[in-house]
Protein backbone atom coordinates (compact mmCIF):
# COMPACT_ATOMS: atom_id res chain seq x y z
CA UNK A 1 0.00 0.00 0.00
CA UNK A 2 1.05 3.52 -1.03
CA UNK A 3 1.59 5.58 2.49
CA UNK A 4 2.32 9.13 2.65
CA UNK A 5 5.40 10.57 4.53
CA UNK A 6 5.85 14.13 5.25
CA UNK A 7 9.88 13.68 4.76
CA UNK A 8 10.73 10.99 2.43
CA UNK A 9 12.92 8.80 4.12
CA UNK A 10 15.27 5.89 2.38
CA UNK A 11 14.06 2.90 3.48
CA UNK A 12 16.73 0.92 1.74
CA UNK A 13 19.54 1.83 -0.99
CA UNK A 14 17.28 1.24 -4.23
CA UNK A 15 13.52 2.40 -2.92
CA UNK A 16 12.51 5.89 -3.71
CA UNK A 17 10.98 7.56 -0.67
CA UNK A 18 7.53 7.00 -0.94
CA UNK A 19 5.49 10.47 -0.30
CA UNK A 20 2.28 12.19 -0.84
CA UNK A 21 2.22 12.63 -4.74
CA UNK A 22 1.76 16.72 -4.03
CA UNK A 23 4.98 16.41 -2.34
CA UNK A 24 6.72 15.56 -5.91
CA UNK A 25 5.33 19.14 -7.11
CA UNK A 26 6.86 21.38 -4.30
CA UNK A 27 10.26 21.55 -5.95
CA UNK A 28 8.09 23.74 -8.55
CA UNK A 29 5.53 25.09 -7.26
CA UNK A 30 4.07 28.39 -5.19
CA UNK A 31 1.73 31.47 -5.89
CA UNK A 32 3.28 34.76 -6.42
CA UNK A 33 3.36 38.04 -4.29
CA UNK A 34 1.81 39.85 -7.05
CA UNK A 35 -1.36 37.27 -7.60
CA UNK A 36 -1.89 38.10 -3.63
CA UNK A 37 -2.00 41.21 -3.80
CA UNK A 38 -4.74 41.64 -6.62
CA UNK A 39 -8.30 41.93 -6.00
CA UNK A 40 -10.32 39.40 -5.22
CA UNK A 41 -11.00 36.85 -8.33
CA UNK A 42 -14.26 35.72 -8.91
CA UNK A 43 -14.86 31.96 -8.28
CA UNK A 44 -14.82 29.89 -11.40
CA UNK A 45 -14.57 26.38 -12.41
CA UNK A 46 -11.03 24.55 -13.59
CA UNK A 47 -12.53 21.28 -14.13
CA UNK A 48 -15.73 19.26 -14.66
CA UNK A 49 -15.62 15.21 -14.16
CA UNK A 50 -19.36 14.31 -14.99
CA UNK A 51 -21.54 15.92 -12.84
CA UNK A 52 -18.81 17.26 -10.59
CA UNK A 53 -16.88 20.36 -10.74
CA UNK A 54 -13.70 21.24 -9.02
CA UNK A 55 -13.45 25.19 -8.49
CA UNK A 56 -10.34 27.41 -8.55
CA UNK A 57 -10.75 27.95 -4.68
CA UNK A 58 -10.58 23.96 -4.05
CA UNK A 59 -7.28 23.81 -6.48
CA UNK A 60 -5.31 27.00 -4.94
CA UNK A 61 -6.68 25.13 -1.43
CA UNK A 62 -4.78 22.53 -2.49
CA UNK A 63 -1.60 23.92 -3.26
CA UNK A 64 -1.61 26.26 0.04
CA UNK A 65 0.31 24.26 2.30
CA UNK A 66 3.50 24.31 0.05
CA UNK A 67 3.58 27.90 -0.81
CA UNK A 68 6.11 28.54 1.94
CA UNK A 69 8.44 26.48 0.48
CA UNK A 70 8.28 27.40 -2.53
CA UNK A 71 8.66 31.09 -2.02
CA UNK A 72 11.80 30.15 -0.23
CA UNK A 73 13.36 28.38 -3.07
CA UNK A 74 12.05 30.15 -6.57
CA UNK A 75 12.66 33.73 -7.61
CA UNK A 76 9.96 36.05 -8.18
CA UNK A 77 9.33 36.66 -11.47
CA UNK A 78 9.03 34.49 -14.92
CA UNK A 79 10.62 30.95 -12.79
CA UNK A 80 7.99 31.18 -10.47
CA UNK A 81 5.01 32.44 -12.58
CA UNK A 82 5.86 28.83 -15.13
CA UNK A 83 6.42 27.15 -12.00
CA UNK A 84 3.05 28.19 -10.34
CA UNK A 85 1.25 27.16 -13.84
CA UNK A 86 2.89 23.46 -13.49
CA UNK A 87 2.20 23.69 -10.82
CA UNK A 88 -1.66 24.29 -11.19
CA UNK A 89 -1.57 22.00 -14.24
CA UNK A 90 -0.20 18.86 -12.44
CA UNK A 91 -2.20 19.05 -9.22
CA UNK A 92 -5.64 19.72 -10.97
CA UNK A 93 -4.58 16.45 -13.03
CA UNK A 94 -4.04 14.46 -9.55
CA UNK A 95 -7.79 15.96 -8.63
CA UNK A 96 -9.39 14.44 -11.98
CA UNK A 97 -7.72 11.30 -10.73
CA UNK A 98 -9.07 11.82 -7.19
CA UNK A 99 -12.38 12.41 -8.37
CA UNK A 100 -12.38 10.00 -11.04
CA UNK A 101 -11.19 7.32 -7.80
CA UNK A 102 -13.89 8.89 -5.65
CA UNK A 103 -16.58 7.78 -8.09
CA UNK A 104 -15.49 4.37 -8.89
CA UNK A 105 -15.46 3.80 -4.98
CA UNK A 106 -18.61 4.91 -4.72
CA UNK A 107 -20.13 2.85 -7.47
CA UNK A 108 -18.45 -0.59 -5.51
CA UNK A 109 -19.40 0.92 -2.06
CA UNK A 110 -15.62 1.25 -0.91
CA UNK A 111 -15.38 3.44 2.23
CA UNK A 112 -12.47 4.60 4.43
CA UNK A 113 -13.12 4.90 8.22
CA UNK A 114 -11.76 6.56 10.98
CA UNK A 115 -9.94 3.60 12.04
CA UNK A 116 -8.48 3.03 8.61
CA UNK A 117 -7.11 6.10 8.75
CA UNK A 118 -5.45 5.61 12.27
CA UNK A 119 -4.39 2.65 11.45
CA UNK A 120 -2.45 4.07 8.52
CA UNK A 121 -1.32 7.20 10.51
CA UNK A 122 0.09 4.16 12.42
CA UNK A 123 1.99 2.50 9.96
CA UNK A 124 3.67 5.73 8.67
CA UNK A 125 5.01 6.81 11.65
CA UNK A 126 6.39 3.24 12.18
CA UNK A 127 7.60 2.97 8.85
CA UNK A 128 9.63 6.99 9.83
CA UNK A 129 10.36 5.44 13.19
CA UNK A 130 8.45 7.93 14.93
CA UNK A 131 5.23 8.36 17.23
CA UNK A 132 1.97 9.24 15.77
CA UNK A 133 1.94 12.75 17.14
CA UNK A 134 5.51 13.18 16.11
CA UNK A 135 4.08 12.25 12.32
CA UNK A 136 1.72 15.13 12.49
CA UNK A 137 3.79 17.60 13.91
CA UNK A 138 6.47 17.08 11.21
CA UNK A 139 3.21 17.47 8.87
CA UNK A 140 1.97 20.53 10.25
CA UNK A 141 5.67 21.78 10.09
CA UNK A 142 5.50 21.42 6.26
CA UNK A 143 2.58 23.65 6.07
CA UNK A 144 -0.41 20.67 6.76
CA UNK A 145 -2.77 21.02 9.27
CA UNK A 146 -3.80 17.66 11.28
CA UNK A 147 -7.38 17.18 9.35
CA UNK A 148 -5.40 18.18 5.79
CA UNK A 149 -2.71 15.66 6.67
CA UNK A 150 -5.72 13.02 7.49
CA UNK A 151 -7.82 13.98 4.13
CA UNK A 152 -4.75 13.14 2.28
CA UNK A 153 -3.71 9.79 4.13
CA UNK A 154 -7.85 8.96 3.21
CA UNK A 155 -7.13 9.73 -0.30
CA UNK A 156 -4.49 7.14 -0.28
CA UNK A 157 -5.87 4.73 1.61
CA UNK A 158 -8.88 4.82 -0.59
CA UNK A 159 -6.72 4.78 -3.81
CA UNK A 160 -4.78 1.53 -2.38
CA UNK A 161 -8.22 -0.14 -1.68
CA UNK A 162 -9.13 -0.22 -5.14
CA UNK A 163 -6.13 -1.12 -6.90
CA UNK A 164 -6.22 -4.27 -4.38
CA UNK A 165 -9.86 -4.53 -5.49
CA UNK A 166 -9.45 -3.60 -9.26
CA UNK A 167 -5.41 -4.38 -10.56
CA UNK A 168 -3.45 -6.00 -7.37
CA UNK A 169 -4.51 -10.28 -8.97
CA UNK A 170 -3.04 -8.64 -12.53
CA UNK A 171 0.54 -7.36 -11.47
CA UNK A 172 3.24 -10.05 -11.72
CA UNK A 173 6.79 -9.55 -10.89
CA UNK A 174 8.84 -12.22 -12.28
CA UNK A 175 13.11 -13.29 -12.16
CA UNK A 176 13.30 -11.24 -15.71
CA UNK A 177 11.79 -8.26 -14.31
CA UNK A 178 14.01 -8.26 -11.28
CA UNK A 179 17.26 -8.81 -13.20
CA UNK A 180 16.17 -5.63 -15.87
CA UNK A 181 15.70 -3.52 -12.91
CA UNK A 182 19.27 -4.58 -11.28
CA UNK A 183 21.04 -4.20 -14.45
CA UNK A 184 19.33 -1.06 -15.43
CA UNK A 185 20.61 0.37 -12.00
CA UNK A 186 24.37 -1.38 -12.45
CA UNK A 187 24.29 0.54 -15.66
CA UNK A 188 23.24 4.12 -14.64
CA UNK A 189 25.95 3.91 -11.61
CA UNK A 190 28.57 2.35 -14.19
CA UNK A 191 27.80 6.17 -16.24
CA UNK A 192 29.58 7.65 -12.73
CA UNK A 193 32.49 5.30 -12.24
CA UNK A 194 35.84 5.42 -14.32
CA UNK A 195 37.32 2.10 -16.07
CA UNK A 196 40.33 0.98 -18.07
CA UNK A 197 40.14 -0.99 -21.37
CA UNK A 198 41.86 -2.08 -24.22
CA UNK A 199 41.18 -1.87 -28.21
CA UNK A 200 41.85 -3.40 -31.30
CA UNK A 201 41.10 -1.18 -34.12
CA UNK A 202 40.61 -2.89 -38.15
CA UNK A 203 41.33 -0.49 -41.16
CA UNK A 204 37.89 -1.10 -42.94
CA UNK A 205 36.78 1.89 -44.98
CA UNK A 206 33.71 1.99 -46.68
CA UNK A 207 35.82 2.74 -50.19
CA UNK A 208 36.66 -0.97 -50.21
CA UNK A 209 34.96 -2.96 -52.40
CA UNK A 210 32.32 -5.59 -51.34
CA UNK A 211 34.66 -8.59 -51.23
CA UNK A 212 37.55 -6.39 -49.99
CA UNK A 213 34.92 -4.73 -47.15
CA UNK A 214 34.07 -8.98 -46.19
CA UNK A 215 37.38 -9.78 -45.44
CA UNK A 216 38.36 -7.33 -43.32
CA UNK A 217 34.62 -8.04 -41.27
CA UNK A 218 35.64 -11.93 -41.32
CA UNK A 219 39.24 -10.98 -40.07
CA UNK A 220 37.46 -8.77 -36.82
CA UNK A 221 35.09 -11.04 -36.25
CA UNK A 222 37.98 -14.06 -36.30
CA UNK A 223 39.93 -11.86 -33.37
CA UNK A 224 37.05 -10.81 -32.00
CA UNK A 225 36.30 -14.81 -31.22
CA UNK A 226 39.64 -16.09 -30.50
CA UNK A 227 39.83 -13.12 -27.75
CA UNK A 228 36.58 -14.60 -26.35
CA UNK A 229 38.34 -18.35 -26.43
CA UNK A 230 41.38 -16.69 -24.09
CA UNK A 231 43.46 -15.99 -26.54
CA UNK A 232 46.23 -12.92 -25.28
CA UNK A 233 43.95 -9.81 -26.20
CA UNK A 234 47.42 -7.88 -25.84
CA UNK A 235 48.94 -10.11 -27.96
CA UNK A 236 46.31 -9.69 -30.63
CA UNK A 237 46.48 -6.06 -30.48
CA UNK A 238 50.22 -6.22 -31.16
CA UNK A 239 49.90 -7.86 -34.48
CA UNK A 240 46.52 -6.79 -35.60
CA UNK A 241 46.22 -2.95 -34.56
CA UNK A 242 46.25 -0.41 -36.97
CA UNK A 243 46.06 2.01 -33.91
CA UNK A 244 49.63 2.89 -33.73
CA UNK A 245 48.91 4.75 -30.18
CA UNK A 246 48.31 1.82 -28.43
CA UNK A 247 49.45 -1.10 -30.89
CA UNK A 248 52.58 -1.35 -28.79
CA UNK A 249 51.26 -1.34 -25.32
CA UNK A 250 48.65 -4.18 -26.42
CA UNK A 251 45.74 -2.06 -26.97
CA UNK A 252 45.69 -0.95 -23.70
CA UNK A 253 44.04 2.42 -23.04
CA UNK A 254 44.68 5.15 -20.13
CA UNK A 255 42.18 5.34 -17.24
CA UNK A 256 38.87 6.65 -19.03
CA UNK A 257 35.43 8.05 -17.61
CA UNK A 258 32.01 7.02 -19.38
CA UNK A 259 31.58 9.65 -22.25
CA UNK A 260 35.48 9.54 -23.48
CA UNK A 261 34.72 6.91 -26.08
CA UNK A 262 33.43 7.01 -29.64
CA UNK A 263 29.58 7.03 -28.39
CA UNK A 264 28.99 3.24 -29.78
CA UNK A 265 32.11 2.42 -28.10
CA UNK A 266 31.01 3.96 -24.97
CA UNK A 267 27.14 2.54 -24.83
CA UNK A 268 28.82 -0.96 -25.13
CA UNK A 269 31.34 -0.54 -22.35
CA UNK A 270 28.64 0.07 -20.07
CA UNK A 271 26.84 -3.24 -20.59
CA UNK A 272 30.00 -5.29 -19.93
CA UNK A 273 31.42 -7.33 -17.33
CA UNK A 274 35.79 -7.17 -16.60
CA UNK A 275 37.54 -9.58 -18.73
CA UNK A 276 34.61 -9.23 -21.52
CA UNK A 277 35.06 -8.64 -24.79
CA UNK A 278 33.04 -6.65 -27.18
CA UNK A 279 31.95 -8.12 -31.44
CA UNK A 280 33.31 -5.72 -33.77
CA UNK A 281 31.87 -2.06 -33.26
CA UNK A 282 31.93 0.25 -36.77
CA UNK A 283 33.32 3.48 -35.71
CA UNK A 284 33.72 5.45 -39.36
CA UNK A 285 35.98 4.03 -41.48
CA UNK A 286 36.96 1.04 -38.59
CA UNK A 287 35.86 -1.76 -37.07
CA UNK A 288 36.63 -1.81 -33.09
CA UNK A 289 37.00 -4.61 -30.36
CA UNK A 290 37.31 -3.78 -27.08
CA UNK A 291 38.02 -5.64 -23.83
CA UNK A 292 36.99 -4.15 -20.55
CA UNK A 293 40.46 -3.99 -18.58
CA UNK A 294 38.75 -3.01 -15.16
CA UNK A 295 36.25 -0.51 -13.54
CA UNK A 296 36.16 1.34 -10.37
CA UNK A 297 34.58 -0.71 -7.31
CA UNK A 298 30.97 -0.44 -7.01
CA UNK A 299 28.89 0.31 -4.05
CA UNK A 300 26.10 -1.52 -4.91
CA UNK A 301 24.56 -4.79 -3.31
CA UNK A 302 24.56 -7.78 -5.04
CA UNK A 303 21.44 -8.77 -7.05
CA UNK A 304 21.42 -11.78 -4.70
CA UNK A 305 21.27 -8.81 -1.58
CA UNK A 306 18.34 -6.76 -3.52
CA UNK A 307 16.38 -9.20 -4.75
CA UNK A 308 13.61 -8.54 -2.16
CA UNK A 309 13.24 -4.48 -2.19
CA UNK A 310 14.02 -4.37 -6.21
CA UNK A 311 10.91 -6.52 -6.73
CA UNK A 312 8.61 -4.61 -4.48
CA UNK A 313 10.17 -1.77 -6.85
CA UNK A 314 8.84 -3.13 -9.68
CA UNK A 315 5.83 -4.50 -8.72
CA UNK A 316 5.34 -0.35 -7.26
CA UNK A 317 6.25 0.40 -10.59
CA UNK A 318 3.97 -2.11 -12.50
CA UNK A 319 0.99 -0.94 -10.34
CA UNK A 320 1.68 2.43 -10.86
CA UNK A 321 1.43 1.88 -14.81
CA UNK A 322 -1.85 -0.62 -14.27
CA UNK A 323 -3.17 2.55 -12.39
CA UNK A 324 -2.49 5.05 -14.87
CA UNK A 325 -4.27 2.98 -17.80
CA UNK A 326 -7.38 1.89 -15.52
CA UNK A 327 -7.53 5.96 -14.72
CA UNK A 328 -7.58 6.83 -18.44
CA UNK A 329 -10.23 3.74 -18.87
CA UNK A 330 -11.95 5.91 -16.54
CA UNK A 331 -11.88 9.21 -18.09
CA UNK A 332 -13.21 7.61 -21.81
CA UNK A 333 -16.48 6.41 -20.02
CA UNK A 334 -17.18 10.11 -18.14
CA UNK A 335 -16.80 13.78 -20.12
CA UNK A 336 -14.04 15.09 -18.26
CA UNK A 337 -13.83 19.23 -19.31
CA UNK A 338 -10.48 21.14 -18.33
CA UNK A 339 -10.94 24.92 -18.47
CA UNK A 340 -7.52 25.69 -16.32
Amino acid sequence: MLCIAPRGRRGGRFRSAIALPLALLVATALLSSATRARATVVERVVAVIGERAILLSDLRQRARPFMAKIYDQVPPGARRNAALSQLYKALLQRMIDEALEQRAATRAHIVVSAVEVDKALARIAAQNSMSVEKLVQEAEASGLTEPQYRREVRRQVLEAKLLNLRLQGRIRVTPEDVRTAYRRIVVGERKKLSFRAAWIKIRAPRSLSGPALEARRALADRIARRARQGAEFATLARRYSADAATQKMGGLLGELKPGQLPAVVDRVVLGMEIGEVSPPLRVGDELVIVKLVERAESDLPTLADARDELGERVYLDKMNKARRRWLDSLRRRIHVEVRL
